[in-house]
């Protein structure tokens, strides 16, 4: 009664068994495994299903474990009486009899010293499982969890490391091999004792030869001919090659669309590029597909394993942005309606109290076109821009693209316009994306303007803009087609300088490069033509546009518009400027005299002139009166 009722009170042992951790594998979007992450207490597990296993494997396992696994019931009665005379006769535990299905059972547990109490338990529980599931699926979970010595278990484990192949692709003469070594799985290693392995191997064959499975020709001439496809054990198991690719940390939560080989090319671009700069010491890349939105390619570092500082990821560290920002903010200029791409900006020497900012190359241009401007990445046109739309606007409009700063206003004011605040390429990346998966007329008039010069080194149609930090620091390029957005970053992750940090001579060309790689054998998708935009010549003329399409209301409260004559004694006439709402950038016969909350005063010699205020908020026009002053009698 108590052996056929002890199935009913034991748990099922099977569930137990197939909820241990098995190897994580990483893979990205076309399957190439990329990362084996090994189990919790560092087990090399990789569960297959029984289909993926070689039929020799089985076979031979069957043969050497439990010849009977497909008659029984859990326990072979047969080997089970014979066990228990040796044992009786030899006064102590020889055999066990244990079957596949007895060792499965026992594998829900720690090991134990062995015994008759806990072979007792074993059998119930085989018995009990064999009620519950299939013949094979109990094999699967023995053959996946199996030890083959050290932290090895798992057929595919053992195969994977003492041959470099997979379980379904061993042939009988390595099945000879591994269906021995779990007897005594240390003492079996091919990789420790190969005369140890070749003794067991040739009981393992004797066997069938006994069981009438082979004859003795055929089994003498796998064991002296048949080669043994041994790895060479000098070198790591490629799993655990790909078990310490610790930089695939950076792409975890973007795998699924992740491509490696393509991430791979452009890693090499990046490093032959600083193969002649011995001063910059890493790169960093991130590749868009403009459509999706996800993630293709995406390089953190060119040595993860550089000290101290390789395992930094470069793509989401903060630096300096340059002059990567000024394209968001003529985006936010013509959207608002204060140019067109054929407005005329100007190109000349410009200073807000203490600060003077002025172009990379010490010269001024004059007259520009909005577009010249920008593809040339002036730096005055632009700081009056973030100027008349106010430094509010402008932040407020990055923060819509994922641009966000801390304390931009306060630590950078005007010169958040040529990059002083930092940013991460990740982030920048995909604000250009925004740009290039946009159809609105602002976005695709701002990518016409920076196809305006032909990136060198293609003849491809892209859309790009260069940075460089102040002092070189950083070099950046970002480029874009309808189908790809690709962001690169150059610099020292110490933040060293280089001469050779210039994104328009270090990161431009590889940019040009990848893209060549990207488009080998074809061309990009056309661009869509943009909505045609205003023609303004100037910020002075913005008002009107502005008046017609905004509800609100702007107040100058001082100058009043009307006729003034200067006082005897006096050149000039004194106003201080007041405006409600009072947050406003001030134009003075267009050119900017302030702007933010103050009141700034200002001396109208004689003649005519236009005062302009620009509020900062979008949601209030511009105003502007006009006055006259005549001299004094």
């Amino acid at each position: 009664m108590v052996w056929f009722g002890a199935p009913l009170v034991v748990a099922d042992p099977l569930p137990a068994v197939k909820a241990r951790t098995s190897v994580q594998v990483w893979r990205d979007r076309a399957g190439r495994v990329l990362h084996y992450a090994r189990t919790y207490n560092h087990e090399w597990r990789f569960d297959v299903p029984l289909l993926d296993v070689s039929p020799e494997v089985v076979r031979l396992m069957l043969n050497t474990e439990d010849a009977r696994f497909y008659s029984h019931g859990g326990v072979d009665y047969r080997a089970a009486a014979r066990a228990l005379f040796q044992n009786l006769f030899a006064g102590r535990i020889l055999s066990g009899a244990s079957t596949i299905s007895m060792q499965v059972a026992g594998m829900d547990y720690a090991p134990r010293r062995r015994s008759f109490a806990r072979k007792f338990l074993q059998a119930a529980k085989a018995r009990k499982m064999e009620y519950l599931h299939t013949k094979d699926e109990i094999l699967e979970a023995y053959l996946n969890n199996i030890p083959y010595g050290g932290k090895l278990y798992g057929i595919e484990a053992a195969a994977l490391y003492y041959f470099g192949l997979h379980a379904k692709e061993i042939t009988v003469v390595e099945a000879s091999v591994l269906c021995g070594i779990p007897q005594r799985p240390n003492r079996y290693r091919p990789d420790r004792d190969p005369e140890a392995v070749r003794r067991r191997q040739r009981r393992v064959l004797d066997a069938l030869v006994h069981a009438g499975k082979m004859t003795t020709a055929e089994a003498d001439r796998i064991f002296t001919s048949e080669r043994l496809r041994y790895r060479d054990f000098r070198e790591k198991a490629p799993f655990e090659k790909l078990g310490e690719a610790k930089e695939l940390l950076f792409v975890k939560g973007i795998l699924p669309t992740y491509d490696s080989e393509l991430t791979a090319k452009i890693k090499r671009v990046l490093a032959r590029r600083l193969v002649s700069v011995p001063d910059v010491k890493d790169a960093a890349a991130v590749l868009l597909d403009v459509a999706t939105g996800e993630t293709r390619a995406y390089v953190g570092t060119l040595d993860f394993d550089r000290k101290p500082d390789g395992q930094y990821d470069a793509a989401r560290g903060v630096r300096s942005a340059g002059s990567t920002l000024k394209p968001f903010i003529y985006l936010e200029a013509i959207a608002g309606g204060l140019i067109g791409p054929e407005s005329v900006l100007l190109d000349a020497p410009v200073r807000w109290g203490g600060y003077a900012p002025g172009n990379y190359d010490g010269s001024y241009r004059g007259e520009v076109s909005a577009s010249d401007a920008l593809s040339h990445s002036l730096n005055t046109p632009v700081i009056r821009l973030l100027a008349q739309l106010g430094e509010r606007r402008v932040t407020a409009a990055f923060e819509r693209r994922g641009l966000v700063c801390e304390d931009q206003i306060r630590t950078n004011g005007l010169a958040l316009a040529l990059g002083s605040a930092g940013y991460r390429l990740v982030d920048l990346t995909r604000a250009y994306r925004t740009l290039a998966a946009s159809t609105n007329a602002p976005e695709q008039a701002v990518l016409g303007m920076l196809r305006t010069r032909a990136l060198p080194g293609t003849e491809h149609a892209i859309a790009w803009k260069t940075g460089t930090s102040n002092n070189n620091c950083d070099a950046w390029c970002f480029a874009c087609t309808p189908e790809w957005v690709l962001g690169v970053w150059f610099g020292n992750k110490s933040g060293a300088r280089s001469p050779h940090l210039v994104g328009a001579e270090l990161a431009a060309p590889a940019v040009a490069e990848i893209f060549e790689l990207l488009y080998e054998g074809r061309s990009p998708p056309t661009w869509p033509s943009a909505t045609a935009l205003p023609r303004l010549n100037s910020p002075a003329a913005t008002p009107a546009r502005a008046a017609a399409c905004r509800p609100a209301t702007t107040t100058i409260l001082s100058p009043g518009p009307g006729d003034y004559r200067v006082k005897f004694g006096q050149t000039n006439v004194v106003f201080t400027l007041a405006a409600e709402p009072a947050d406003v950038c001030w134009f003075v016969d267009g050119q900017v005299v302030g702007s933010g909350g103050h009141a700034p005063t200002v001396s109208f010699v004689p003649g005519r002139h236009t005062v302009t205020a620009v509020p900062t908020s979008p949601a209030y026009p511009s105003r502007t009166v006009h006055l006259s002053v005549s001299p004094a009698e």
